[in-house]
């Protein structure tokens, strides 16, 4: 399986690079906006299958309304660019910048690490990363709440700062006074104070201003107030000026350290930054999806056949101007790789066209795409088209011209895992000569064994298409009731022009047209006329055919998705209650402990306290030794995300703090409460924290609905809640 080629022409031609810029507006981080503009296709169809596991995993983090973290974080090329330097310091901010995705790294990490069994493709695409916490901690215990350095980062910092502090106090108190003391003598302005240079100079008059010993260190615009630092501040500022000197230089001491060690962790940084920029993409990719109604896609292996399928770009106009969306039927496959479509100009023939190749572009650059849930799709190998007019000033060619070439690179290139995308099929040249050359383009490509979705109105190309065993013919539907196109593809057989009805349609009088049909043989209009009436006769019978194909798909897919997502929900069920049965013996076990201290917190020696405990222990061995399967204590078993407050889609989703239950540091002497509880009330597990509804009672036991799972507990273990 090999890469996907597909050239800066086609992807133009499809507009693909207006989807991407509107993807890049859904990202977070400027990493991930500036590789929207530079997107490439997945080099084979496993790793684009890897994609979409991973988008499919988030989704359902959504759909589950689960919290799924979505950092922001800024480039760090510029911390990079100063650690590749041997002698380069980072400056707070840029440190600030690695700390912020070493930051935003944990969470994605912690979650994955959480949540492996339900996401396991999550899990894996994090669990390459390493030495994060080590990165963070010596980071974090530089910085304050602020994020500034903290007073503590260094003792030397410590006491500088300490003397800046009350060196600082001291300055003030002396101001304070000289202040009220010229107030009082009605030497200053209005504004009685300035801060120049980080000093209070007073605000005074200029003819008053040999009154206030002190150095003039500057003036009003117009010399109407002197701005004097008093004399009793002059040294003191001095010297508060020598410590702030001290605090920078002890400060860009710490900055060095801390660059130093991330020195050696360059190639840990990058992968953090590697790691936070695929998954703002993911995320953004999903956000997106959301405004034009894509869906994951489907592998159909070899078959292509897609519903409602809908031209992204179009449907986002539509919604806007408050018009419908024509969703179309595609499907092509070995023995019908060749659709050629015909149809009334302004039908929808080239819209179709331009639909089927970004759709296929989008699946195959890791989209989620705009089609019917139970669509399929098929990998190409490569992907070219020819739309619309494409005179080349500069190179002098015209639109025919053009195309030639385009048909040149074509045959050189194609092969059975092409597409190709050609509009408007041998236009450009004279009908007869054009339409000849086009029909052997056709005979070579066809011979390629390649697939293609051509539209054209020669009927050469028609009747060709209709002898073809792999090739089958089009049309876009037309209402010849109300004279207008319906913008529906049908698959099966040729279609009108409606020349002449879209003509009248548009006013063209019908003394004109009837001049005009008398300039056409009979039996062109009599063939035109019997293609009219097969086309409406074909399309009342597709309509109910297509219902009920539909209807079928789509009851396959639903089984499939219910039956794949109560298995997942089955899986979290489990974990959860292996959590919560493992708790409650943690809590069983600490239970009898804490009753032998209370029984024997009086006596003077331990001894008997020991022989107790070690009786205890030697019970629960043999108890749990005695069973088939012993119960296994796993290390750091932690309790799988739960559903929460609905957590809606958003173009920026804001990152939460998850509530953790706290865990009570010392066993405290209580007087056990007995707790009444009935069916329907809101009841908190003390242990855990997690917040539910009673659903059944069994004597000491009691089924809780948390969130979407239903999970026993001991009674003895809730409270009632609020």
């Amino acid at each position: 399986m090999n890469k996907l080629i597909v050239d800066e022409q086609t992807l133009n031609e499809l507009q693909f690079d207006e989807l991407s810029e509107l993807l890049a507006s859904y990202c977070k981080s400027d990493k991930a906006k500036q590789i929207c503009s530079n997107l490439s296709p997945f080099e084979t169809e496993e790793k684009l299958n890897e994609e979409f596991t991973l988008l499919k995993e988030i989704k359902n983090i959504y759909d589950d309304e689960l919290y799924f973290p979505h950092p922001y974080f800024n480039d760090i090329k510029g911390a990079i660019k100063l650690l590749n330097i041997s002698n380069g310091v980072l400056i707070l901010n840029e440190l600030l910048k690695v700390y912020r995705l070493c930051l935003g790294t944990k969470e994605l990490v912690d979650f994955s690490e959480r949540n492996q069994i339900a996401f396991p493709a999550i899990y894996e695409a994090c669990a390459h990363i390493e030495r994060v916490n080590e990165i963070i901690t010596p980071i974090a215990e530089k910085l304050d709440a602020k994020n500034q350095i903290k007073d503590n980062a260094s003792k030397k910092l410590a006491g500088i700062r300490s003397k800046l502090k009350s060196n600082r106090e001291l300055i003030n108190r002396n101001f304070e006074r000289l202040l009220k003391k010229y107030k009082k003598d009605e030497v200053l302005g209005d504004i009685e104070e300035v801060f120049l240079d980080e000093k209070r100079l007073l605000s005074v008059l200029s003819q008053h201003k040999k009154k206030v010993p002190g150095k003039v260190i500057d003036s009003s615009g117009g010399g109407a107030f002197s701005y004097i630092e008093p004399y009793e501040n002059q040294e003191l500022n001095q010297e508060q000026e020598k410590l702030r000197y001290a605090e920078r230089d002890e400060i860009h001491q710490i900055l060095k350290e801390l660059t130093e060690f991330l020195r050696s962790k360059k190639f840990y940084l990058n992968a953090y930054q590697r790691l936070l920029v695929r998954f703002d993409l993911l995320n953004a990719k999903i956000v997106f999806a959301n405004s034009y109604k894509g869906v994951l896609p489907r592998f159909g292996r070899g078959k292509w056949f897609w519903q409602s399928a809908i031209h992204p770009l179009l449907y986002l106009k539509n919604q806007h101007r408050n018009t419908p969306t024509i969703g179309q039927e595609i499907s092509m496959s070995a023995d019908s790789r060749f659709l050629v479509i015909s149809g009334p100009n302004a039908g929808g023939k080239s819209i179709t066209l331009k639909t089927t190749g970004l759709l296929q572009v989008m699946f195959q650059f890791g989209f989620l795409v705009p089609v019917d849930d139970v669509s399929e799709f098929r990998w190409f190998e490569y992907i070219g088209s020819d739309i619309g007019d494409n005179q080349s000033i500069e190179n002098q060619l015209s639109t025919y011209s053009y195309r030639v070439r385009r048909m040149k690179q074509f045959l050189q290139s194609a092969n059975s895992d092409s597409l190709l995308l050609l509009d408007e099929f041998g236009s450009g040249s004279d009908p007869e000569l054009g339409g000849a050359l086009a029909e052997v383009f056709y005979e070579k490509l066809y011979g390629l064994g390649t697939y293609a979705v051509i539209t054209t109105h020669y009927n050469n190309i028609k009747i060709l298409t209709a002898n073809l065993s792999e090739a089958v013919n089009g049309c876009m539907l037309f209402d010849t009731k109300a004279l207008q196109p319906t913008y529906q593809l049908s698959i099966g057989q040729p279609g009108s022009s409606f020349t002449f009805e879209v003509a009248k349609n548009n006013g063209i009088s019908d003394e004109i047209i009837s001049e005009a049909k008398e300039k056409v043989s009979l039996g062109k209009i009599k063939l035109d006329e019997l293609s009219v009436g097969l086309q409406e006769e074909k399309s009342k019978l597709e309509k109910v055919s297509a219902g009920h194909i539909r209807s079928k798909a789509k009851s396959d897919h639903l089984i499939e998705e219910y039956e794949n997502k109560l298995l997942r929900l089955k899986k979290q069920a489990e974990k959860q209650t292996e959590y919560f049965d493992q708790q409650n013996k943690y809590i069983n076990l600490g239970s009898k402990v804490y009753d032998l201290i209370k029984k024997y917190k009086h006596h003077k020696t331990v001894q008997k306290l020991s022989d107790e405990v070690t009786k205890l222990v030697a019970m629960e061995k043999s108890r749990v030794l005695s069973k088939e399967r012993p119960v296994e204590f796993k290390k750091d078993l932690k309790l799988p995300e739960l559903p929460k407050s609905k957590n809606k889609i958003s173009a920026a989703p804001d990152t939460a703090d998850q509530t953790k239950g706290e865990k009570p540091e010392q066993i405290k002497e209580s007087k056990e409460v007995k707790v009444v509880l009935k069916v329907g009330d809101r009841v908190i597990h003390k242990i855990s924290g997690s917040k539910g509804v009673v659903q059944f009672i069994k004597g000491k036991d009691v089924e809780v609905l948390i969130g979407n799972f239903l999970v026993k507990m001991k009674l003895k273990d809730l409270e009632k809640g609020l």
